[in-house]
């Protein structure tokens, strides 16, 4: 189904002007008024509409102000209640378990290591929690604070006492939020009307004995007459957690050629040493490669002499996996300040601010070093008993150079990436009315934020110093020796990479009735905004990338480059809310909402979006609802400016095994590539990610639709019980994304004529090792359409009170939050040759992550007294992971779905004015299911299942 966005937008924007040209008409009726006041049987007591008009508030998805519980929009809440009950100290792990939440959404556990890999968007150990709505990415997901733009979406930076609710809106939200609200809007809502002090303590560890937290939060709140003001503190820590704590997760497992391998790392401490065909067959009797080589490591002595070694085999592996942390070590310092005062009775000023400190850390194994890195081992140094030089690439007047060297320097001790991630924002203004009989009413506001991450990674290898040491003699095959350990970590360094963005906006907005109708009083809000965000990107000099080695001074994979860039947007927006009809059969109210916005950005120009939103409750108890809106997402500084960053992602080549003629098929894709190549070595290969700018190209912003279409349902006769069905599909033309190395080659093997196959740069034939990989190019470009579509399904009930004879059981209130994916269609070359459409949906994969078709919760609760208690289930559904064996191309396995359940109890004991609270979650210690080597971390998927097992908690709160 398509529709014409453009007739949407002229349709949407021609309705709002005539609403604003009544504005006029509006305000001469109120100074009519005024000057000839109406006679005593024309007067009229304060009516109802004058109640509603002093209790609406502007609800998440709309500007318009309401008193309305439910609206066109579909918003699922998060109160207090839920958030205490949960029992974790911040936010992200709330949201996550929500089933609209898929894909791959950063928590601190896949953000724990990254390989010591530098990028202006890898967070590897940085703690942060991301939210990805209907599976579209984290940057298709708006995040605000009372309505505000964050300038780093990290929602465990967020004081958990700071909050009254969070709203999620699973649709897109262009047309009152502008960009990035298109999988939908998590708005956290403030905590206005606190009153007293309350301090809580809490801890939690798991059933393994390990992942234990622990925090604090204080907060005091008084108000009075014409003033309030709520601020707290808020401290927490987490302990790291070794990946070798759990089974599934203390070796790297491997699927290749359909058997499972507890493999790890090819680069050992006891080296990956390339040889010539004559040395490795005639000396060791080694089978050779494809490209006449073989593979030895030191197996005895200290490997001055060649008897000293042996064939490499596939089980020579190192275990990096043990060493990385599950569980990012994080350190959390928060406070707030909530402040308003009321100037006059139509005038108030307003402020809220908070801050905090994330202080975490990451950790990978020793370094892996080698010829890649720039390494040179000369066939004249006397610790090199072979005869060749080992190179990345061949040296002139050397005939017998360009061996591969590769090994782990387990001597320089793990590689930790500690990070220091200040946030600040502020949003202060005034709001007032319009006279002080007017329904009008104003709000201007300014906000600033800034967010600074100071990344240090400790032991990364300077590469000039470890050639220096093996120069001078330093026996680089024989590491277990630890004088020649001291001698090769001597020169490691301390790269230090800096990200900081800072965003200023100044907002107006004014909203009011413009008429009354006969089935109700017509509305308008307006606005306008200016808002300029900046970002810069600083590297250590050592640490800064060359783009045609692909090295620099230390090891290759924390090579990084600067970046800084800004950007400016303007806004205007409008939205008119208008009664159709009331009180008619099969009407009781039908309401037509239109919005529309125009942006104006300073680097990819203007775009005009609209909305259309129809209210129809044909009974009082049944609310159907629709909503078409047109979408944006504008391209953001990282994609713009962002410079070549190198990742090293596990390659599946497609190029791996085929003969002569069937890479006689593959021209492109397959360059260079022998018969019967055995692969990469290693698979993780070098790509280079960049923005768009970096590289000469431009971005305009991706653009789609959102239709939702659904009901609530709140039956009179069955006294709190509450259900509602939503259709949604969201569409994307012009994706912006970050290609990946796997796309681009299986693109280019499919199509020879794809435009990424020139984004592809393999070993030439002067290599010993051709065919492999050297790089990949993979920028930020808009290629590609996608949409999802699907159903949420929800019921709340609570039950009446009833007594069982003469027991009271307390009362109780049950909870179904579901969420169903019937398509997840992506087609990332439309209209080139060979392209296709691939349906996601019910799929795990590298590039999307876990779009199970059915996410669900249920909950029941209970209270009684000073007594409560919480039971919740979460099901993720069963899916198929896609293209996880290393060795086959193409082969799936089925991932059973995962149930978890928590528990909660409560007691509150009034004479202290304390509350205990304890709970236990993931009760039967689910593991997660296995991914092997394509998950996103320890060979399962971290952004969705579990990794800790079960877990206790206890918290207790004083309040006076």
């Amino acid at each position: 189904m398509k529709y014409d966005l453009n007739h949407l937008s002229l349709a949407v924007r021609l309705a709002l002007a005539a609403g604003m040209l009544s504005v006029a008409g509006g305000a001469l009726a109120q100074t009519s008024t005024a000057d000839n006041p109406p006679s005593a049987d024309q007067a009229t007591p304060p009516s109802r509409e004058k109640a509603k008009t002093l209790n609406a508030v502007v609800v998440t998805g709309s500007l318009i102000r309401r008193v309305d519980v439910e609206t066109a929009s579909p918003v699922v809440t998060i109160d207090r209640a839920t958030i205490n009950n949960s029992g974790k100290p911040t936010l992200g792990y709330v949201l996550q378990d929500m089933p609209a939440i898929s894909g791959n959404a950063t928590n601190p556990s896949n953000n724990s290591n990254g390989g010591g890999v530098a990028s202006p968007l890898l967070e590897a150990g940085g703690g942060a929690s991301r939210v990805s709505l209907r599976g579209l990415g984290i940057n298709r997901t708006l995040v605000l604070v009372d309505g505000q733009r964050m300038v780093n979406s990290d929602i465990n930076m967020l004081p958990p006492d700071m909050i009254d609710r969070v709203d999620v809106l699973a649709e897109g939200a262009s047309t009152v939020y502008g960009s990035d609200a298109i999988g939908g809007v998590v708005n956290f809502i403030l905590r206005k009307d606190f009153q007293g002090v309350q301090f809580s303590l809490n801890d939690g560890i798991s059933s393994h004995g390990d992942s234990q937290r622990r925090g604090f939060n204080l907060t005091g709140g008084l108000s009075g007459d014409r003033f309030s003001i709520v601020g707290g503190i808020d401290y927490n820590k987490y302990d790291d957690t070794l990946a070798s704590r759990r089974d599934f997760s203390r070796q790297q497992l491997y699927l290749s050629s359909g058997a499972i391998i507890a493999a790890g790392s090819s680069s050992i401490p006891t080296g990956r040493i390339q040889l010539p065909g004559a040395l490795a067959a005639g000396q060791y009797g080694c089978a050779l490669a494809s490209n006449g080589t073989a593979n030895v490591t030191l197996a005895q002595g200290d490997g001055s002499a060649l008897g000293d070694y042996r064939c490499r085999l596939g089980s020579d592996t190192y275990n990096y996996a043990a060493l990385n942390y599950m569980q990012t070590a994080q350190k959390r310092t928060n406070g707030f300040v909530l402040g308003s005062y009321d100037f006059t009775p139509s005038l108030k000023g307003f402020v809220n601010a908070f801050y905090n400190r994330t202080e975490s850390s990451g950790q990978d194994a020793p370094s892996p070093v080698g010829t890649g890195d720039g390494l040179i081992i000369s066939s004249s140094n006397p610790i090199n008993p072979f005869g060749v030089t080992f190179s990345q690439n061949a040296v002139p007047g050397d005939p017998n150079s360009g061996y591969n060297f590769q090994t782990r320097l387990t001597g320089a001790g793990t590689r930790v990436h500690s990070y220091k991630t200040d946030n600040a924002q502020i949003n202060a203004g005034l709001r007032g009315n319009f006279g002080q009989d007017s329904s009008w009413i104003w709000d201007a506001s300014i906000n600033y934020s800034h967010s600074k991450r100071d990344q240090r990674d400790t032991n990364e290898v300077d590469i000039p110093a470890l050639q220096a040491a093996v120069d001078g003699g330093a026996n680089i095959f024989n590491q277990a020796d630890p004088a020649v350990g001291k001698l090769l970590s001597a020169g490691v360094k301390t790269p230090i990479y800096v990200m900081t963005n800072s965003t200023k906006q100044a907002q107006f907005d004014a909203s009011g009735n413009l008429w009354d109708l006969p089935a109700g009083t017509m509305q308008l809000s307006v606005g306008a905004l200016y808002r300029k965000q900046t970002m810069k990107y600083t590297v250590s000099s050592f640490a800064v990338l060359d783009p045609v080695t692909t090295t620099c001074q230390i090891l290759q994979e924390a090579c990084g480059s600067p970046g800084s860039g800004s950007y400016n947007v303007k806004e205007l927006y409008a939205e008119t809310l208008i009664p159709l009809l009331a009180d008619k059969p099969w009407a009781h109210s039908l309401n037509i909402d239109l919005g529309v916005r125009t942006s104006d950005y300073s680097t990819s120009g203007s775009t005009t979006n609209g909305k259309i939103a129809i209210e129809w409750r044909p009974i009082a108890d049944l609310l159907l609802r629709g909503t078409v809106s047109q979408v944006f997402r504008a391209p953001n500084l990282n994609e713009l400016y962002d410079g070549r960053t190198l990742v090293q992602p596990t390659l599946n080549d497609p190029c791996v095994h085929l003969s002569a003629a069937e890479l006689a098929q593959h021209p492109i894709a397959c360059q260079f590539v022998p018969p019967a190549w055995d692969g990469n070595s290693p698979a993780q290969v070098n790509t280079f990610y960049s923005g768009a700018a970096t590289v000469g190209n431009s971005l305009k912003p991706e653009k789609g639709k959102s239709i939702d279409v659904g009901l609530v349902y709140s039956p009179d006769w069955l006294p709190g019980f509450s259900t509602s069905l939503d259709f949604w599909h969201i569409y994307l033309s012009d994706t912006l994304t970050a290609i990946t190395g796997d796309l681009v080659v299986s693109s280019c093997f499919n199509n020879s004529a794809s435009p990424y196959c020139s984004l592809i740069h393999r070993e030439d034939n002067t290599s010993r090792q051709p065919g492999q990989v050297f790089l990949i190019n993979t920028p930020v470009v808009n290629l590609g359409n996608l949409s999802t579509s699907g159903a949420d399904f929800t019921v709340n009930y609570k039950i009446p009170h009833f007594d069982m004879g003469s027991v009271d059981p307390g009362d109780f209130r049950v909870a179904l939050n579901s969420s169903y994916t019937s398509t997840y269609k992506n087609n990332a070359t439309p209209g080139q040759p060979g392209a296709a459409t691939v349906d996601y949906a019910g799929t795990y994969s590298q590039q999307f992550g876990n779009i199970s078709r059915l996410r669900g919760t249920v909950t029941l609760g209970w209270n009684k007294g000073n007594w409560n208690a919480q039971w919740q289930s979460r099901y993720i559904n069963s899916l198929t992971a896609l293209n996880v064996d290393a060795a086959i191309p193409g082969v799936k396995i089925p991932i059973a779905s995962v149930t978890y359940h928590s528990i909660q109890l409560g007691y509150a004991v009034p004479s202290i004015h304390t509350r205990f609270d304890i709970g236990v979650d993931n009760i039967a210690d689910k593991a997660p299911p296995l991914m092997y080597q394509n998950g996103s971390n320890y060979n399962v998927d971290v952004s969705t299942y579990d990794v800790l097992g079960r877990y206790y908690w206890a918290r207790a709160t004083v309040k006076f």
